[in-house]
C-alpha cells in the first residue's frame, strides 16, 4: 500500500527515515520553485539512486538535493513499496548514516555561516595529493577541473548548476583541508617561490664566479 502526505505535516528528515528497511520509491513533488519532482529509490535501508524527473543524479547532485529537501516545508510525497527498478550503479548509502551526515552538514553550515568565503573569492588548487572523504570527495571530483584554473563559488554554482550556499560550504572545507587556497594567496606564494628561486640562482652564479676568480693566475 502506498503512503502519501504533505511535507508541511512531516519534515523530510522524518519522511526519509519512515520506510526503515523497507524497499520502494519515495517521490517528492509539487515543490515551490521546482518544475520537476524527485524520486528516491530505497532498498533494504539504503539509498539506491535519486532522480530529478527522469534524469538520474550523480552522487554530488543527489546529496545536494537531499540536503535541500531538509529545508522544504511545502510539497507532497508518496512512497510506493516494492523493489526499485535498476538504474546504473547503486549509491548504496545507509539511511541512518546519510541522515547523520546531512544533519552534521546542516549544523556546520549554521556554525560557519559568518566565515564562509565571499561568493566572488576565487580559489586555486593548492595540493592534489591530500586525500578526501565523502561527501567532500564527490564535490572535489565534480569541481576539480574548474579549481585547477581558479574559480569562485559564484562561478562554480553557475556553471555546474549547484546551490551557492553548499558550494561556499564545501570550498571552505576544502580550504581547511589544504586542498585549495584563495587565488591571491596562491599567487603570492608562487611569486615568493619564484623570488626565492631567482635569489638561489644569483647566489649560485656569484659563488661560481668567486670560485673561478680564486683559481685565476
Amino acid at each position: 500500500m502506498a503512503i502519501f502526505g504533505n511535507l508541511a505535516d512531516m519534515p523530510f528528515a522524518d519522511l526519509l527515515a519512515m520506510p526503515g528497511r523497507r524497499s520502494g520509491v519515495l517521490e517528492v513533488f509539487a515543490l515551490p520553485g521546482k518544475r520537476q519532482g524527485y524520486s528516491i529509490a530505497l532498498d533494504g535501508g539504503k539509498v539506491v539512486w535519486v532522480r530529478e524527473g527522469h534524469r538520474r543524479l550523480d552522487s554530488l547532485e543527489a546529496r545536494l538535493v537531499l540536503q535541500d529537501l531538509l529545508h522544504s516545508q511545502e510539497g507532497a510525497f508518496e512512497f510506493t513499496p516494492g523493489t526499485p527498478p535498476v538504474d546504473g550503479e547503486a549509491l548504496g548509502w545507509p539511511l541512518e548514516r546519510l541522515l547523520l551526515t546531512l544533519t552534521a552538514i546542516e549544523d556546520e553550515e549554521a556554525t560557519y555561516a559568518s566565515v564562509l568565503p565571499d561568493p566572488k573569492t576565487r580559489f586555486q588548487v593548492a595540493s592534489l595529493e591530500i586525500p578526501l572523504e565523502e561527501p567532500l570527495l564527490s564535490f572535489w571530483d565534480r569541481t576539480k577541473s574548474l579549481l585547477l584554473e581558479g574559480a569562485s563559488a559564484e562561478e562554480i554554482a553557475g556553471k555546474l548548476h549547484l546551490p551557492l550556499k553548499e558550494v561556499r560550504y564545501y570550498l571552505y572545507k576544502l580550504r581547511l583541508a589544504g586542498k585549495v587556497t584563495p587565488v591571491r594567496a596562491y599567487q603570492k606564494t608562487r611569486q615568493d617561490t619564484e623570488k626565492q628561486g631567482l635569489f638561489r640562482k644569483l647566489l649560485g652564479a656569484l659563488l661560481r664566479g668567486r670560485g673561478r676568480w680564486g683559481n685565476a693566475p
